[in-house]
């Protein structure tokens, strides 16, 4: 008898790729090096060049384009201040689940602790890092990297929306990320929180609408 074929399941595919805002990372070692891309996660630089206008290219031609004594070209840089978007994720998403009065700060390009229940952190004091660590462990929040860049590139823009909004209020900061990423403008995202019209399944249409136009 012929031997029967086996039907293999197809393998799932690759998990998508997340921008995840761990908590624990606000009390983590500095980096040793400035992180690339003004600090930027690398799936929201990586979407942001894909999506940049190109620029004329320069003609080829047969020598080297650039002489060996010209400096390099500087690394491209997100138009957007990355450490304070950030912080308003980290503010709005992250902090109050914490059930602490938990305060942070930019230092360079990342973000950090800085005080906690208004205490000064000193991590190099292993007693106030064991208690940071306590209260920050296993707090997380993964985001779509498409609605975490159309929101940085908007967030200078959403600024006064924002501080008429603090975090723990009645603003959620996923729905204004979803907003951001089907098309609205700040002026729109005020506007349709005032209406109470910023709700999941508005932004689901339009995000569809948006994508059937082009």
């Amino acid at each position: 008898m012929p031997a029967r074929r086996r039907h293999r399941r197809p393998r799932p595919g690759p998990a998508p790729v997340r921008v995840v805002l761990d908590a624990l990372d606000l009390v983590a070692d500095p980096p040793l090096r400035p992180p690339p891309h003004g600090g930027a996660p690398e799936a929201v630089w990586r979407l942001w060049r894909a999506q940049r206008p190109r620029g004329p290219q320069a003609r080829p031609t047969l020598t080297h384009s650039r002489p060996p004594t010209a400096p390099a070209p500087a690394a491209e840089q997100p138009p957007f201040d990355w450490p304070a978007v950030a912080l308003t994720l980290h503010r709005y998403l992250l902090l109050p689940r914490l059930g602490h009065r938990v305060e942070i700060a930019a230092v360079g390009t990342t973000v950090r602790l800085t005080r906690l229940d208004g205490t000064d952190v000193a991590l190099s004091d292993p007693a106030a890092g064991l208690r940071a660590h306590r209260v920050l462990r296993g707090h997380r929040v993964e985001l779509d990297p498409h609605e975490v860049l159309a929101f940085a590139v908007l967030h200078e823009d959403l600024r006064g929306f924002l501080a008429a909004h603090p975090p723990g209020g009645d603003l959620d900061l996923r729905l204004v990320l979803a907003a951001a990423a089907a098309g609205l403008s700040a002026g729109d995202v005020a506007a349709a929180h005032a209406a109470g019209t910023l709700t999941l399944d508005r932004l689901a249409f339009l995000a569809a609408l948006r994508g059937a136009v082009g």
